[in-house]
């Protein structure tokens, strides 16, 4: 597997997954991603401002999120610690659910995080997407609270790094 920041060609590849992702969150009666959530503007910004990250496997991408500080795109206190990383609009193939895939993900941008220097990682979840939920507290990460944000009512959850 391989994780690196999306490249500007891949952009048609990923809105095509993120359409697919979106009709199986829709089957699955998943009340997230409403309203046209995420635009296909938000992915292509991500992608030339250098906060897109993708994974392959064997050259074929499989997976899609947002990476960036999180000040960059949550008001200053939502989470309890600051200088924190954050992820959004994550996304793997309905082919490779259940495979890891997803694992492999939140632990690359873990490291990333480290190695940027920044004090942990955070994510807005809601609450009723209980895999999500289930893959971040694997890894750490613990809720702190609950809060209704412009777009959405989600939980805070992050992951700190200990000194």
């Amino acid at each position: 597997m391989e994780y690196r920041k999306a490249k500007q060609e891949e952009l048609k590849e990923i809105i095509h997954m993120k359409n697919e992702v979106k009709k199986r969150i829709e089957e699955e009666n998943l009340p997230i991603w409403l309203d046209g959530y995420p635009q296909d503007e938000y992915i292509e910004e991500d992608i030339k401002n250098g906060s897109g990250r993708v994974i392959l496997d064997h050259g074929q991408l499989v997976g899609y999120a947002c990476f960036h500080e999180a000040k960059e795109e949550y008001p200053e206190d939502t989470f309890q610690r600051s200088h924190l990383m954050s992820f959004s609009r994550i996304m793997v193939k309905s082919e490779y659910i259940g495979k890891s895939y997803g694992s492999y993900f939140i632990s690359s941008m873990i490291e990333e995080t480290k190695q940027k220097g920044y004090a942990g990682l955070g994510i807005l979840v809601d609450s009723c997407n209980k895999r999500a939920v289930h893959l971040y507290q694997k890894f750490g990460f613990q809720m702190e609270g609950s809060r209704q944000f412009p777009f959405a009512y989600l939980d805070i959850y992050a992951l700190y790094f200990k000194k």
